[in-house]
């Protein structure tokens, strides 16, 4: 046998433990430190997987379970449980998911160590340019839960795109906008835009457009097809981080979110296409939130589409749902900044 592959056996129809009948060999999985191209990360098991779901109380289907599962002790479970919020256990990863990269590295302005979520699609080739999907989780969930949202790594290697989901300091950071009195963070440094020490919202922020940094600087990123999207708190950040920072953005899509205000000035968003999506009887982030800005960004001329979901709630519909998840991958193929002349002023 000294010479022959596994698949040439298995394609003589030899038997061999492990040779599936007619199935070709499969292809060696990248190694993490190879895919992640120096950064520190480890690949996602189906164990580490499973276990990020937190507490069920809904099957896939998004039928309630009888009996409902005991208070959970996990802060990010109960507000779930509080807001009655479905939550479903992980299925089985599809292959897509089982490329998704558990990294961290120091946030040195924090003095800790931040976790973050990436996936690169399968045939990533550094000698072309790739679009990159920043995706921004809600309050109480986690980078690995927001990129395992059903659908979203297999429409990124379908479409070919990277994918990074970044902590933004902690589960409740709210990615920047300012938010009552701020809290200062012990133990991190001053600021020295502020004088002060950082406190938890700014860190979130800059949490966020480091780590995007990090990716760009090691993965060859098309400038021009830079996306963010978000989730409940993330759809209000998706708001701040693409008016305020709307020199980096292609797209924008803020999901169960809303936001366009004194924090986000439509003005700032005349330029960056947006879709906005919401469930209709959302009872957690009422779809009040989006059409306000929805008016906001008529009342600017600013590009965008707003669909909203008649039944659905503020989670389930976009987390278990491949179909309105693609709505999103749909939107960014569509716009970049090469292809964006922004809006059409009338003729003079």
């Amino acid at each position: 046998m000294r010479g022959l592959s596994a698949g040439a056996i298995c394609a003589l129809g030899l038997v061999v433990a492990g040779c599936a009948s007619g199935a070709p060999e499969a292809p060696p999985r990248e190694a993490p430190a190879s895919l992640a191209r120096g950064l520190q990360c480890s690949s996602l098991t189906e164990a580490e997987a499973a276990a990020s779901a937190g507490v069920p109380n809904v099957t896939h289907d998004g039928v309630r379970l009888d009996p409902q599962p005991p208070p959970s002790t996990d802060p990010n479970d109960a507000i779930a449980q509080r807001a009655n919020i479905p939550r479903s256990a992980q299925p089985p990863l599809t292959e897509s998911q089982k490329r998704i990269l558990m990294c961290e590295y120091d946030l040195d302005a924090a003095n800790a160590t931040m976790p973050f979520s990436l996936f690169v699609p399968e045939g990533y080739d550094p000698a072309k340019k790739w679009p990159l999907i920043v995706d921004l989780h809600g309050a109480g969930v986690t980078p690995l839960q927001q990129i395992l949202f059903d659908g979203t790594t297999d429409f990124a290697q379908r479409d070919g795109y990277i994918v990074l989901a970044p902590m933004g300091y902690s589960t409740f950071g709210g990615w920047g906008p300012p938010r009552g009195n701020p809290v200062p963070v012990e133990t991190a440094d001053v600021n020295p835009t502020t004088g002060a020490k950082w406190n938890i919202n700014e860190l979130s922020e800059h949490d966020a457009l480091t780590v995007l940094a990090m990716v760009r600087d090691r993965f060859n990123v098309d400038p021009d097809r830079i996306y963010l999207m978000g989730h409940s708190m993330g759809g209000f950040g998706t708001f701040f981080l693409g008016a305020k920072h709307n020199g980096i953005w292609a797209g924008i899509a803020p999901i169960a979110g809303g936001g366009v205000g004194p924090n986000a000035p439509a003005e700032q968003l005349k330029g960056v296409p947006v879709l906005i999506m919401h469930g209709a009887e959302d009872n957690v982030v009422r779809k009040e939130s989006s059409r306000a800005s929805v008016r906001a960004l008529q009342a600017v001329g600013a590009q965008h589409i707003y669909l909203e979901f008649p039944g659905l709630e503020h989670e389930f519909f976009i987390r278990r749902s491949r179909d309105n998840l693609e709505k999103v991958f749909h939107f960014f193929n569509l716009v970049s900044k090469r292809t964006n002349v922004g809006p059409i002023p009338d003729p003079q």
